[in-house]
């Protein structure tokens, strides 16, 4: 009998190795440097950003502004000032913080809520208060006699009753009768106090010169109701 083992065998050694597989190492070839040139212009835009952000950081200046709500007429002190820097559009006038020293001690010719850029016609010789031609009249509301909404800086009309308009005939046309013995005068409330024990209201009023007398003497008779307008438009 004839055996094949020795002819299987030869055979296996005369047939040649497989090649071994090929290895590609990760991170070659073009699309690496794809990812690399992608890299670099990511870098090269957050630096550009970075500059950028440093630009508009030095466009900003310190600028005064109200720590608290101040009313016009209110005579500044440091603690009522705080210095914030920020960018300031073209054609804003605003109060620099090398004007500090000028401000305080200078009276307010408009009133500044708080965290409001005090502008530059608050101060200087153009800032008078109350402005010519215009009075401040105090006086003490009873509840009922003012909208309890009302705040500082409101526009309203102060309706007088019959008896404390009287006389008022000749205002020039300033105040509006709204009939038989009812006057208003327009006016705006520069301060605002409400009272925690009895719900009056202690405020102060800026009002036409030549009503003043009226609108006071209103006030002290309790005749006088404060009641809210809009401001852009009459009462």
């Amino acid at each position: 009998m004839t055996t094949m083992t020795g002819t299987r065998g030869n055979a296996a050694e005369a047939r040649p190795a497989a090649a071994p597989p090929t290895v590609r190492l990760l991170g070659t070839g073009p699309r690496r440097w794809r990812w690399l040139g992608l890299g670099l212009a990511i870098m090269t835009a957050g630096a550009l950003a970075g500059v950028v952000a440093v630009d508009q950081l030095d466009d900003r200046e310190g600028v005064l502004v109200a720590g608290s709500d101040l009313a016009a007429g209110h005579v500044l002190t440091a603690t009522d000032l705080e210095v914030a820097r920020i960018s300031v559009a073209d054609g804003v006038s605003a109060l620099t913080e090398d004007r500090l020293e000028e401000a305080v001690g200078s009276t307010l010719a408009v009133p500044v809520v708080e965290g409001g850029v005090l502008p530059e016609t608050a101060l200087g010789a153009d800032a008078q208060y109350p402005a010519a031609g215009q009075a401040v009249v105090g006086a003490v509301l009873a509840p009922g006699r003012f909208p309890a909404s009302l705040q500082r800086g409101a526009a309203v009309s102060i309706v007088l009753v019959e008896g404390a308009a009287a006389g008022s005939g000749g205002e020039g046309g300033q105040a509006a009768s709204r009939g038989s013995g009812v006057t208003a005068y327009p006016a705006r409330v520069q301060s605002f106090e409400l009272s925690a024990t009895d719900g009056s209201a202690a405020v102060e009023l800026l009002v036409d010169a030549e009503s003043a007398g009226q609108v006071a003497a209103a006030a002290a008779n309790e005749q006088a109701t404060v009641v809210q307008v809009s401001a852009a438009g009459g009462s």
